[in-house]
């Protein structure tokens, strides 16, 4: 097998389509079929499921296509070596980012990694956890930036920055009037949160007291900035993440409600692939983001 082949065989993952593949690496669609088939007679399997559409890898299909992103990574990685450290600081370096922390983080985060390293092609996937860390083992992905403290064989976790959760309260409910709210005093069944599958949602309903009772409408948002707007204009409250504040106008402030104790948040952590070989370049995202973080916490209390 060649490493060009290898190529082909990650195009064909990620495009999940024989004429899309073969027009990324520049062969026709008959060429690209025969350097697949090819490898997998050398292999002894079939790599991916023809009869299905969109194409789809078989289960060893799977873990051939993620070997050899790693054979291709390592190929980069003499590559790199021979350039010096700098080299990897260029060319693509694609990030996960959950949507809790995408909309509050990104906008001011992209430009200083655009000025500090102007020769990398930055890549960014607002997607939920899991897809985040599927994305990392199967090679998808650079780095990640996620609210848990996620633990799995080939990963490491470094945490940037510990944030609290606050209150959003509409004037209409009667905890409003209060200075400071215990999080067993929040009733579930006032507070809105968002769909399943989010970690903010279970951060959210384990701070919560259970629900006493049914809710008046039941609604799951993927948008903390929906959920927001349902306080103001429906009524309820919900909880959000200190990051939302970054971009919360002024005036909204008089919604929020500190909790008391305070030890409700999460830790916002970089996580990688074990022996990555943009490691440093993803050291180096974490440096940024755990700066800009405390910029910004200090920026909003002011």
């Amino acid at each position: 097998m060649t490493l060009d082949q290898l190529r082909y065989l990650v195009a064909l993952d990620e495009e999940r389509n024989f004429t899309r593949a073969a027009e990324r690496v520049f062969l026709t669609q008959p060429a690209l079929s025969i350097q697949i088939r090819r490898l997998e007679e050398e292999l002894g399997v079939r790599l991916f499921d023809r009869s299905k559409k969109p194409l789809e890898p078989t289960e060893i299909g799977k873990q051939v296509i993620a070997q050899a992103r790693r054979v291709l990574e390592e190929a980069e990685r003499l590559k790199a070596l021979a350039r010096g450290e700098e080299g990897v600081f260029q060319g693509p370096f694609r990030i996960g980012v959950i949507p809790t922390l995408a909309p509050y983080l990104l906008p001011k985060l992209l430009p200083r990694l655009k000025a500090r390293f102007p020769a990398l092609e930055l890549s960014v996937k607002e997607t939920l956890t899991p897809g985040i860390l599927q994305g990392l083992l199967e090679g998808h992905l650079d780095a990640g930036l996620i609210g848990t403290e996620e633990r799995a064989p080939g990963l490491e976790v470094h945490p940037l920055f510990r944030e609290t959760f606050l209150a959003y309260v509409s004037p209409q409910h009667p905890l409003y009037h209060r200075q400071a709210l215990h999080p067993l005093e929040i009733p579930l069944e006032d507070t809105w949160v968002l769909a399943e599958g989010h970690c903010f949602r279970e951060q959210v309903l384990s701070v919560c007291r259970p629900s006493l009772g049914a809710k008046g409408v039941e609604f799951q948002s993927g948008d903390l900035e929906t959920l927001v707007l349902l306080v103001e204009e429906v009524g309820g409250l919900t909880l959000l993440p200190e990051v939302a504040l970054w971009t919360l106008p002024r005036e909204k402030h008089r919604h929020l409600r500190p909790l008391d104790p305070p030890q409700a948040g999460r830790t916002v952590n970089l996580v990688l692939r074990s022996g990555a070989l943009k490691r440093s370049v993803a050291l180096a995202l974490g440096e940024e983001v755990r700066a800009l973080a405390e910029a910004l916490r200090l920026e909003a209390s002011g």
